[in-house]
Order: structure tokens, then C-alpha cells, then sequence
């Protein structure tokens, strides 16, 4: 039975999210890389440790952690290097995992991509410690949850959604983009956290030890679809120049993960494309407004 759950990158957009849901009803245990400016959390009353010299031994020793939710990560999509990534997405997950493994946790969640291996340093990074959960889900069970993109008001300005509405409330004179003829499925962070949610409350139902289940919607759109209906709700006078940016090599036009092992947990997304949308911007011009009226 899972009462204590450690949380990876506890004050990041995903990780806070997580954590504020389940502590109603679980423990919960933090871990970041840098705990000088926890804003998300600050609020929020979790022991909380940082992985900046390695894993501490006392989250283990002081905290009886029956769970794991790996959701930090390092994207690549600022300045960082190559070691880095390597040690953020790869090193220090399998430091978590031994730690998890030798202490006697129940279950193992990981948050990773839909991206295949090649696309970009950060994938590949992610597919490897993929491959070292399932050669070692024979000591501990593993749910391995491949996101689609997830998007809502406060995530991080790398977050393409954000990014996007940030620009066009602005009414930035132009954008480059890609053509934007490329299929995905975004995904409302309330459902994402849901998803994560089910998955704690029903990981004993599933009969294998490791399971790999994709966090999706039903309702596909095109990015080009998408920015131009940003566009529009925000009434922006920003310019699109779609085609004025290569697409990423080695990435597929179209996905399509197969969300039914979650569905039939019992998940089942609320928000489609649209509803979600006007949500996010609906909050984030509140965000914007409130950061003005602060700088006058």
C-alpha cells in the first residue's frame, strides 16, 4: 500500500502539480536540484531535498518511500551540454532507481516523451533510461508514461504553447515557424496530472511490471492549426511566417500513441483541445495583467 511518494523535480511545472494533488492523500517527498527558490512549492509543507551533489541517503533513510514519480528532466533548449543532459536524464535517474530498488519501493513512475530515440539528444537521453527501467522492473514495478504535450497557464516559457500565447499577447511584429504541417496531441495539464493520479491509485491492477502507457487525447491538430487558433482568440496582430523554419530532422509528421491501457484504468481526459486552450489563455492574460500592474 502506498503511503509516502517521492517526487523528482518536485518544483517544476509537472512535479508541483502532481504533488499538490496527491497530498491530500499521500506523504510527500521532494527532490530537486536547486532548492534556493522552490516558488512553486514554497507554500507547500514537503520535505524537500536537493540532488545537487547526488542523491541524499537520508531521503530513503528518513522517509519510508513507497513510490517513485520521476518527473524531472532536462530538455536541451537552452545552453546546457551534453553532461548534463546525461547526468539529469540518464545518471542521476538510475541513482534514484538503485536507491528505490535497495529500500524495498513499490512502484516506480516515469515520465517520459513521445519522441523517438533519434530526434535530439534529450530523447535519446530519455530512450536509455527507458531501457534500464525495463531491465530492471524484475526488482521493482514500473509504469512508464509517455506525455504528449502538455500545456496550461504557469508552465515554463520553453513550453511551446506558452511561448506562443507569451508572443502573440505581445503582438510581436512576426514568428517563424516551421510549415507546421505536423500532427501531435496536446494534452491539458490537469489531465496529465490525473493521469499520474489513476495510475498511483490503480498500478496494482496491472499484470505486468513494467507497462508503458501513453498519457493522449482523441483529437489531433496541426501546429499550424493550433497557432493560428491561438492567434485568433487572442485577436493578434502578429504575423505567422509558416516555412520559415526547417522541421526537426528524424521527426515523424504524425503520432499516434495508444492510450487505451490508461483509459481502461479508469482515466479519461476533460478537457479537449479547445476548452483547454481558452482555459490557459483565459489565466494567463490574468498572470500577464497581474505582472503589469506590479511594474507600474
Amino acid at each position: 500500500m502506498i503511503k509516502t511518494i517521492l517526487i523528482t523535480g518536485i518544483n517544476g511545472y509537472l512535479g508541483s502539480k502532481i504533488a499538490k494533488e496527491l497530498s491530500s492523500s499521500f506523504n510527500i517527498v521532494g527532490l530537486e536540484y536547486d532548492i534556493d527558490d522552490l516558488f512553486r512549492v514554497k507554500k507547500c509543507n514537503y520535505h524537500i531535498y536537493s540532488s545537487r551533489q547526488g542523491v541524499p541517503e537520508e531521503v530513503f533513510i528518513n522517509h519510508a518511500i513507497d513510490c517513485v514519480i520521476h518527473t524531472a528532466t532536462l530538455y536541451g533548449r537552452g545552453s546546457e551540454i551534453l553532461n548534463d543532459m546525461l547526468s539529469a536524464n540518464l545518471i542521476v535517474p538510475l541513482e534514484i532507481l538503485d536507491k528505490a530498488i535497495e529500500n524495498g519501493s513499490e512502484l516506480f513512475i516515469n515520465t517520459d516523451t513521445v519522441l523517438e530515440r533519434f530526434v535530439n539528444a534529450y530523447s535519446l537521453t530519455k530512450r536509455h533510461f527507458q531501457e534500464w527501467l525495463f531491465a530492471r522492473s524484475d526488482k521493482i514495478k514500473v509504469v512508464n508514461m509517455r506525455l504528449e504535450h502538455f500545456y496550461g497557464a504557469g508552465a515554463s516559457e520553453s513550453n511551446f504553447v506558452t511561448n506562443m500565447i507569451n508572443q502573440l499577447y505581445q503582438n510581436v511584429e512576426s514568428i517563424d515557424l516551421t510549415s507546421g504541417e505536423q500532427t501531435r496531441y496536446f494534452v491539458y495539464i490537469d489531465d496529465v496530472v490525473s493521469a499520474f493520479k489513476v495510475v498511483v491509485e490503480k498500478y496494482d491492477t496491472l499484470d505486468k511490471n513494467f507497462s508503458e502507457l501513453y498519457v493522449s487525447t482523441s483529437d489531433p491538430i496541426s501546429i499550424k492549426q493550433l497557432v493560428i487558433s491561438m492567434k485568433e482568440h487572442l485577436d493578434s496582430k502578429t504575423v505567422l511566417n509558416f516555412g520559415a523554419l526547417a522541421a526537426r530532422s528524424n521527426e515523424d509528421i504524425s503520432f499516434l500513441g495508444d492510450s487505451s491501457i490508461l483509459d481502461n484504468l479508469g482515466w479519461k481526459p476533460r478537457f479537449n483541445m479547445n476548452a483547454g486552450l481558452i482555459q490557459t489563455i483565459k489565466n494567463s492574460i490574468v498572470n500577464f495583467e497581474a505582472i503589469d500592474k506590479e511594474k507600474k
